[in-house]
């Protein structure tokens, strides 16, 4: 008995003093300016850029389908999601003259790219859209199975 007193004790005892209490730094990461620059899903942002590829996929597959028609006996497809903005810019300073530089990967069959091309677009305040320029800045080879709708090499 006198052991169990003695042991609640020394116990309470021990739990009524103060314990020193330690604060650590918390160490926040700083996102780099490639991490804050990198647009939030579903922001205006990238909405806007869904938009505008969007909208211009007609004109782009037009050209594509121009570019290919020589070395293919199908024409490449391409998507909003298979065409990067690379920059936008106003010609004038103001006004709604843009001028658009994207990179597009068409491809044929279960997505298989067969070019990077290059095409600056011209885009009005009226709606007009007018491809200034296009550039085929690379080819990938086709598998095996898609060797058939070969032309010539592109």
């Amino acid at each position: 008995m006198k052991k169990i007193v003695f042991v609640i004790s020394l116990l309470t005892v021990i739990t009524s003093f103060t314990f020193p209490c330690h604060a650590h730094e918390a160490i926040i990461k700083q996102p780099s300016k490639i991490e804050s620059t990198k647009p939030i899903e579903n922001s205006k942002e990238i909405i806007y850029r869904d938009v505008i590829t969007s909208l211009l996929v007609p004109y782009i597959q037009k050209e594509i389908n121009n570019y290919y028609k020589e070395y293919l006996t199908e024409s490449p497809m391409i998507f909003a999601y298979s065409i990067d903005i690379v920059s936008a810019k106003r010609k004038g300073g103001s006004g709604y003259l843009i001028e658009l530089e994207v990179i597009a990967h068409p491809y044929v069959g279960a997505h298989n790219t067969v070019g990077d091309e290059r095409i600056l677009i011209e885009t009005g305040g009226l709606g007009s859209v007018e491809i200034k320029k296009f550039e085929h800045i690379k080819s990938y080879p086709l598998p095996s199975h898609l060797q058939h709708i070969i032309k010539k090499p592109y």
